[in-house]
């Protein structure tokens, strides 16, 4: 799960980081908030799962995202 999101977000990167469980999508991936939205949108639209805003108020790494994802999907 966790390298899935890392290539869905390797693709709305630009920049040459060390790609990681620990990986902030806001520090180190520097996406804009627009950016953040359409990263989270291809990641949903992948899992088929939806996550609601208080979800992802408290994702700020990639772990942290594919828990939820997980989360979710045994929902």
């Amino acid at each position: 799960m966790l390298e899935e999101i890392i290539e869905i977000a390797r693709e709305h990167c630009e920049n040459e980081i060390e790609w990681g469980g620990d990986t902030s999508i806001l520090t180190d991936m520097e996406l804009s908030s627009l950016e953040i939205f359409e990263f989270i949108c291809d990641v949903e639209a992948r899992f088929s799962i939806h996550l609601k805003e208080r979800q992802l108020s408290e994702i700020v790494t990639l772990s942290d995202l594919a828990e939820a994802v997980e989360r979710e999907r045994n929902a």
